[in-house]
């Protein structure tokens, strides 16, 4: 290619029609960029829909923030492994792309709000209340905790009321129409009645044994069955909170100094009062409101009075501690009885103070809760013992010993098991056992044991609980082939019972088609030694002595119909449908009203999310795949 490059370079027409591909080349990278050439994309851009461009720091931001909420939820640390199980990732790239949609959707709509309404909707979030109603500094404080500036709050919250214009616009007024109503009616409420009788499987435990011919075609047609799991001999050392908190001894004056210290937060519950306010704008109307009530009227006559000049304020029933004015509630609390305070002057006025109703405060004995105290104690300190023999231990191991020899230098004997993947231990003819308490459910654990080998020194594996789980590979007997003469107890049992279940189920749909026939339910079971059953009504959710196979046959079968369903121990239900019910449908039935609601919801969330796939298909969503992977960690 060079040499022709250079024998075009010798003449004119060569020297012009490179010169003409190299003004291609270079107009073609002053229009597009260089990278773009190639992928289309720029290195910060993650994805582009519409006009709007969606950056990776972008969403690194959003996620990171939607994963401190999520741990601030669980009160733990979530790996980004964790959050990707969850599906986060994926979660933060749709918010982003909708959000994004729906803000070019309400430009092109002209939808618009004002400074006003957006000042109403901050102050009125719950989060931002204080004791008085909205608190710019608690308002300061959270923003501040969350990684949000005011500016930035603002406009978020901006671009969320636009879109919840939008939503509201689509799914207002929508409600689930009366034939899905109606059909939700007829599943819930329907009923059944039938008349039964149950065939039980025939006893084949004294019949003549197959012959070995047909035991060896069983074998062979299901040898997938008789395999033994793999086993791995291992020994285990676990240390948990609860194990190390039982060595731990706590003092009866230990617990008592951590009981007079959260006494008051969580041993004891404080008096409630139910208090109403009549608030004054001098001293002198307080004063003659409390004359006319101490001259006998009554408190509610006295606020009933405009000309008195008080404003009525119930504030329910509260704690001393909840009340907005200290003055206020040391004298509503002050009084011995319910009954009316003497004026006082508070933060907005004079102030007369009814109590109507006291409810004592409540002190747990510290005897009661000792024990308690002690437990979650010996669990805090926990903690430091479990790192410390954590270390002890990785110090002995680190100095050559094997598990067993570095758990004794530290006064602890490690357990040895022989376990399947699951946990179960051995059991007879090569199946698995009972389950191993220790093993079964530590899942990270029985992964670590079935990746590793003998011989291999493994790491500790954290425990969810705290603690730490240490293993070594004793021996490894790998899954088999469990040969005929080893399970040949179990095929004849196996068999016994699918011929059992083949001859009742045979018996059962015949007998099924004589009731069809026109036979009485009651003739077909007297002649086969069977007690017939008259059901009442019964709904979907099942009725007493019926499995639910049976229940939900008799629910697909018309009424007059017959039918067969499965019955407890391989047995047979013959039945036939005497009647159905279906109550009209009610929309006061607390059942349907339960629902109702939910299906209004259910509705219009799949009609907004119909409506944003629609927007993100018209305006164009294009994801760099590289940069998503490698920013979720997963190149």
């Amino acid at each position: 290619m060079l040499d022709g490059l250079r024998l075009m370079s010798k003449n004119i027409f060569g020297r012009l029609i490179l010169a003409a591909f190299a003004a291609v080349i270079v107009v073609g990278f002053g229009l597009w960029g260089i990278r773009d050439m190639f992928t289309n994309f720029r290195g910060n851009q993650l994805a582009t829909i519409g006009d709007r461009e969606i950056t990776v720091q972008e969403y690194r931001n959003s996620y990171q923030n939607d994963l401190q909420r999520l741990q601030q939820q669980t009160r733990r640390a979530i790996t980004s492994q964790e959050a990707r199980k969850i599906g986060l990732d994926r979660q933060v790239m749709a918010e982003l792309v909708t959000g994004s949609a729906l803000d070019q959707d309400a430009r092109r709509l002209g939808l618009a709000i004002s400074d006003a309404d957006i000042a109403r909707i901050v102050r009125a979030e719950k989060a931002f209340a204080g004791p008085a109603g909205f608190d710019q500094a608690r308002m300061d404080l959270i923003l501040r905790d969350n990684g949000y500036s005011e500016t930035s709050f603002i406009r978020e919250q901006r671009q969320l009321a636009l879109r919840k214009q939008i939503g509201a616009a689509l799914t207002g007024g929508l409600n689930a129409p009366m034939v899905l109503l109606a059909a939700i009616n007829t599943y819930a409420s329907q009923t059944r009645q039938a008349d039964y009788f149950v065939l039980p499987a025939p006893d084949l435990s004294k019949a003549p044994p197959p012959a070995d011919e047909a035991v060896t075609t069983w074998y062979d047609r299901h040898k997938d069955i008789y395999r033994s799991p793999e086993y791995r001999a291992v020994n285990v050392l676990i240390i948990t909170p609860d194990s190390v908190a039982k060595t731990i001894a706590i003092s009866d004056d230990e617990a008592r100094k951590s009981y007079d210290h959260d006494l008051a937060r969580l041993y004891s519950t404080p008096e409630k009062r139910a208090v109403t306010l009549l608030t004054f704008a001098n001293a002198a109307d307080a004063a003659k409101a409390r004359a006319r009530i101490d001259a006998g009227e009554s408190f509610d006559k006295v606020t009933a009075d405009k000309a008195a000049g008080g404003v009525l304020a119930d504030i329910g029933e509260t704690t001393e501690a909840s009340m907005f004015d200290p003055a206020i509630a040391s004298a509503a609390f002050a009084l011995k009885q319910p009954g009316v305070t003497q004026p006082v002057a508070g933060k907005f006025g004079v102030v007369l103070a009814r109590v109507s109703r006291i409810e004592p405060g409540a002190t747990k004995p510290f005897d009661s809760v000792k024990d308690q105290i002690k437990q979650g104690l010996a669990r805090l300190r926990a903690r430091d013992a479990i790192q410390k023999l954590h270390d002890k231990i990785e110090d002995q191991r680190a100095a050559g010993k094997n598990l067993s020899d570095a758990a004794k230098a530290v006064g602890l004997t490690p357990q040895l098991f022989t376990t399947d993947a699951a946990g179960a231990g051995k059991g007879e003819a090569g199946q698995s056992g009972a389950r191993i308490p220790a093993l079964a459910g530590d899942s990270d654990l029985l992964k670590a044991i079935f990746a590793s080998d003998v011989g291999v020194d493994n790491d500790a594996v954290s425990r969810r609980d705290g603690g730490y789980d240490w293993f070594e590979i004793n021996a490894v007997q790998p899954s088999r082939q469990l040969p005929l003469a080893e399970v040949r107890p179990q095929i004849l049992k196996a068999m016994r019972d699918d011929e059992a279940e083949k001859q009742v189920a045979t018996k059962a749909n015949e007998l099924a088609r004589q009731i069809d026939a026109g036979q009485s339910p009651e003739k077909v079971a007297a002649a086969n030694g069977a007690t017939l059953f008259h059901t009442p009504p019964f709904p979907r959710s099942g009725a007493p002595g019926l499995s639910p196979a049976a229940v939900e046959q008799m629910f697909g079968t018309p009424v007059g119909g017959a039918g067969v369903a499965l019955a407890d121990k391989g047995g047979r239900v013959v039945f036939k449908v005497t009647d159905a019910a279906t109550p009209p449908l009610d929309l006061k039935n607390p059942a349907i009203a339960k629902i109702t609601p939910k299906l209004d919801e259910g509705l219009g969330d799949d009609l907004f999310t119909q409506y944003v796939s629609g927007l993100q298909s018209q305006l164009g969503l294009r994801l760099n795949q590289a940069a998503y992977a490698a920013i979720i960690g997963q190149e």
